[in-house]
């Protein structure tokens, strides 16, 4: 009976280990209390989750969910490092503010990457 109880034990031990190795460590933002969870792109108007590790962009009017942007979207490469961490919205549906992040920081193409945090108010 010992035994048994010590494999249940360590099998659930070893499940929730597991479990929260595989959760990605987000920051937090000392003054909003929230997780860094996502980046914004202005020049995509799109979204990266930090947390379930995918991109949030619109489709033909629809918001898609994707391990990937699809090669040509808009024109842009990843790769330039334009984005904007969100500091104060840790929830999951970050799409509501869309048109706050696109006005409070549109798309300037000649711009270089900043160390910007947007928030929603």
């Amino acid at each position: 009976m010992k035994n048994f109880i010590l494999s249940a034990f360590l099998l659930i031990a070893v499940n929730s280990y597991s479990q929260a190795a595989a959760e990605p460590v987000l920051k937090m933002d000392p003054e909003t209390l929230c997780q860094i969870r996502y980046h914004y792109y202005p020049n995509l108007e799109a979204y990266f989750d930090m947390k379930r590790e995918v991109y949030i962009y619109n489709d033909r009017g629809q918001w898609v969910e994707a391990a990937d942007i699809p090669t040509g979207y808009r024109g842009y490469s990843l790769y330039n490092k334009i984005n904007v961490p969100i500091n104060d919205y840790d929830d999951d549906h970050i799409v509501q503010f869309i048109n706050k992040h696109k006005k409070k920081f549109p798309y300037n193409n000649g711009r270089k990457s900043k160390e910007m945090t947007a928030s929603v108010d």
